[in-house]
C-alpha cells in the first residue's frame, strides 16, 4: 500500500485534515519552528539536566543530588493531565501557553537571583531542584499544547515538513546557545577566549540571559492561528464524564497507550542517563578540563543534523520510522560511551542528541494515532506516565555511586535494546480516520 504523505495530498485526502488556508498553516510552522529556535538557542538552561548537574557538582553535592532536578522534573509531569481535565476547550490553548512561559522565566529569574546573591550552597541546591519542579510542571502543560495546536492548525500531510524544518533548523540555534555557555565557562570552543566569569557568575549569567527569552517565545506562540471550534453542548456531559471519557478512549487506543510505554522505556535508557554521561566526561578527561559548553554543542550539532533526515522520514515512511532510528541512534550513543576512550568519548554526546529527537517524534505518534478531540489528553497521560522516569534517573545516580558510572550506562543500553523490540510491535501509521464533525472540534 502507498504512503500517502509520498505526494501532494489531494481535496479528498484524509490526512489534509485542516481546514485553515494553506498560507495560515505555513505561518503556524514558522511560529512553531521559532518558538522551538528560541527554546533551543536558550538550552543550556531550558534543558533539564546538564547544566543542572554540574551547578550542583559544583556547590559539592553527590550524584544522586545531581540527578534529582532531572527525576523532580519528570515528577511534575502530571501536571498536565490535571489541566487538561480542568480546561479541555481549546480556547485555553494559548492562555496555557502563556502562562506556562511565565512561570518558566520567574522561576529562572530567580536562579541567577538566588546565585548573584550569593546564597548559602543548601539553599541555592533547593532553588535549582526548584527550578526543575517548575519547568516539569510548567513545560509539561505547555508541550500539550503546543502539540495540540500543531495537529489543529497543520495538517497531516503537512508534519513531516513541519518537523524536518523546526527541528532541522532549530538545533542549530542550540549550537550558537552552547558557544556561548562555552564563552561563560573556558572558551574552548572559540580557543580560549571567555567572558572571564567565574563560579558562581558564570551560571547565573546563563539563568539572568534566558528569563526574558522565554517570554518572547511564549508572545511567538501566541501568534498561532487555530481554527474556530465550536463550545461543547450544555448537555455534552459532566466533567467527570468527560475525564472518564478520555480515560476509556485512551484505554482502547492500542497504539496510543504502547507508543506512550515504550516512550517511558526509551527515555529511561537515552535520556535520564544524560547526567552521569556529563558527569563521567571528567573521569574520561581530567577533573580540570571542563567541557559543558562542548557537550552541548555536540548533541545539538548532531540534533540539527539528523532532524532533517528525520524529517524527511517521516514524509516518505512512516510515524514508526522515525521511533526506530531515533532509538537505534540512542542506543550507538551508549554503546560509543562503553567503548571509546580520551576526547572521543566526547562524541557520544553527539549521538545522545541525536537520537533525543525521540522527545518529538513520539508525541507526534500519539499525535498522529489520536482522534483531535482527545490529543491534549493523550498526550497529558504522556507526560503524566513520564513521572515513572524520574525514578529512573534517581536509579542511575544510586548505581553510579554504589557500582560506578559504567554500571549505569549498561543498565540505560539494555533498556534501549527492549525499546527496540517494542517499537517493531506499534502500527507504522496509526493515522485514525476522523469524521467531519470531529475534524474541527
Amino acid at each position: 500500500m502507498s504512503n500517502p504523505s509520498k505526494s501532494p495530498p489531494e481535496p479528498t485526502d484524509p490526512n489534509d485534515d485542516c481546514p485553515l488556508p494553506v498560507a495560515v498553516q505555513h505561518r503556524n510552522i514558522g511560529c512553531f519552528a521559532v518558538y522551538w529556535a528560541i527554546y533551543y538557542l536558550v538550552a543550556p538552561v531550558s534543558y533539564i539536566g546538564l547544566t543542572h548537574a554540574n551547578l550542583l557538582k559544583a556547590l559539592d553535592n553527590n550524584d544522586k543530588v545531581c540527578n534529582l532536578p532531572t527525576a523532580v522534573y519528570l515528577w511534575l509531569t502530571i501536571v498536565p493531565v490535571l489541566v487538561a481535565w480542568l480546561f479541555p476547550h481549546p480556547k485555553y490553548l494559548k492562555t496555557m501557553i502563556l502562562v506556562a512561559v511565565s512561570l518558566m522565566a520567574a522561576i529562572t529569574a530567580t536562579v541567577a537571583v538566588t546565585l548573584w546573591i550569593g546564597a548559602p550552597p543548601r539553599f541555592t541546591t533547593a532553588v535549582v531542584i526548584g527550578h526543575a519542579a517548575v519547568f516539569g510542571g510548567a513545560s509539561g502543560v505547555l508541550l500539550t499544547a503546543l502539540w495540540d495546536s500543531l495537529r489543529r492548525g497543520v495538517s497531516t500531510s503537512r508534519r513531516g515538513a513541519a518537523l524536518g524544518f523546526t527541528f532541522g533548523i532549530g538545533p542549530l540555534f542550540a549550537c550558537v546557545g552552547s558557544v556561548l555557555q562555552d564563552a561563560v565557562f573556558d572558551g574552548t570552543l572559540l580557543g580560549g577566549h571567555s567572558f572571564g566569569l567565574e563560579f558562581p557568575h558564570n551560571y547565573m549569567a546563563m539563568f539572568a540571559a534566558v528569563a526574558p527569552m522565554m517570554i518572547v517565545a511564549g508572545v511567538v506562540m501566541g501568534m498561532f492561528t487555530l481554527p474556530n471550534a465550536p463550545e461543547p453542548a450544555p448537555d455534552s456531559g459532566t466533567p467527570l464524564a468527560e475525564i472518564a471519557a478520555g480515560a476509556r478512549q485512551f484505554v482502547q487506543n492500542r497504539a496510543v497507550w504502547f507508543a506512550v510505554l515504550i516512550y517511558v522505556v526509551v527515555y529511561s535508557g537515552g535520556n535520564a542517563i544524560f547526567a552521569n554521561v556529563s558527569l563521567h566526561a571528567k573521569t574520561v578527561l581530567g577533573e580540570e578540563t571542563d567541557t559543558l559548553g562542548i557537550q552541548s554543542f555536540l548533541r545539538f550539532g548532531f540534533k540539527a543534523a539528523a532532524g532533517a533526515m528525520l524529517g524527511w522520514l517521516l514524509a516518505t515512511d512512516s510515524p514508526r520510522a522515525t521511533l526506530l532510528a531515533t532509538t537505534s541512534i540512542l542506543l550507538l550513543g551508549m554503546s560509543w560511551a562503553l567503548g571509546s576512550t580520551g576526547w572521543w568519548f566526547m562524541a557520544t554526546f553527539g549521538l545522545l542528541g541525536a537520537g533525543e529527537l525521540f522527545g518529538a517524534y513520539f508525541p507526534n505518534y500519539v499525535t498522529t494515532a489520536s482522534d483531535k478531540k482527545f490529543v491534549r489528553v493523550n498526550m497529558a497521560y504522556l507526560s503524566v506516565l513520564s513521572t515513572l522516569i524520574g525514578f529512573s534517573s534517581l536509579a542511575f545516580g544510586a548505581i553510579s555511586d554504589s557500582y560506578g558510572r559504567i554500571a549505569s550506562f549498561h543498565v540505560a543500553a539494555g533498556l534501549l535494546v527492549l525499546a527496540l523490540f517494542l517499537i517493531h510491535k506499534l502500527p507504522p501509521d496509526p493515522t485514525p480516520r476522523e469524521s467531519a464533525a470531529d475534524a474541527i472540534r
